[in-house]
């Protein structure tokens, strides 16, 4: 499945150093399945990063398509790239050109130049780089399969938590008769609570 970037704009206020107070403004990526689901991750994501309040100023659909990360850890920026791969139409025979965005993680302008080179060196078509730009971008939190195993397990453990109360209902005689006795009598409230 492909992924769907959200971009979330955050305002909050940071006490400085020298005592003051700024109001600050940042943008972070972050990979979701819905809105909702955005919402929700960069509000757990904002929790460990921002001591305090905070405000999800803005909430929208990134064009990015692809991230080029890095292992340097001098590679502190996020830079935007417009990529064009060129395709020829088959019945006119013309250039054709579309465009991917790709979100590159480099230190300076031409280091992300370098780390998007490489990324693009296993394409087979032909592509040309049409822009590249810094951007706001403080960080990214791509979707994780830590995310989807620990709901798993959260829902494991209230599934086994259920069994458990059906296992409370088998030892009980007299509860077990009295809601048999409720079902067939038609008094499902008795039953259900």
């Amino acid at each position: 499945m492909e992924a769907i970037w959200f971009e979330a704009k955050i305002k909050y206020v940071k006490l400085g150093e020298d005592g003051k107070e700024y109001k600050k403004n940042e943008s972070y990526l972050l990979d979701a399945i819905s809105y909702t689901e955005a919402e929700s991750r960069i509000m757990t994501e904002m929790q460990e990063i921002i001591p305090g309040s905070y405000i999800i100023a803005s909430l929208k659909k990134s064009n990015i398509s692809e991230i080029v990360t890095s292992n340097d850890e001098n590679d502190d920026r996020w830079y935007k790239a417009k990529v064009a791969l060129i395709d020829a139409d088959d019945v006119s025979g013309k250039e054709k050109k579309s465009n991917i965005y790709y979100l590159i993680a480099a230190s300076s302008i031409n280091r992300a130049l370098e780390n998007l080179d490489k990324s693009l060196a296993s394409y087979v078509i032909p592509c040309e780089v049409v822009s590249l730009s810094d951007t706001q971008i403080m960080d990214i939190f791509p979707y994780e399969a830590t995310i989807v195993s620990e709901k798993l397990d959260s829902n494991l453990d209230n599934f086994e938590s259920d069994n458990n109360i059906e296992e409370e209902i088998d030892g009980n005689e007299n509860l077990k008769s009295e809601l048999k006795k409720d079902l067939n009598d038609g008094n499902f409230s008795n039953a259900i609570s």
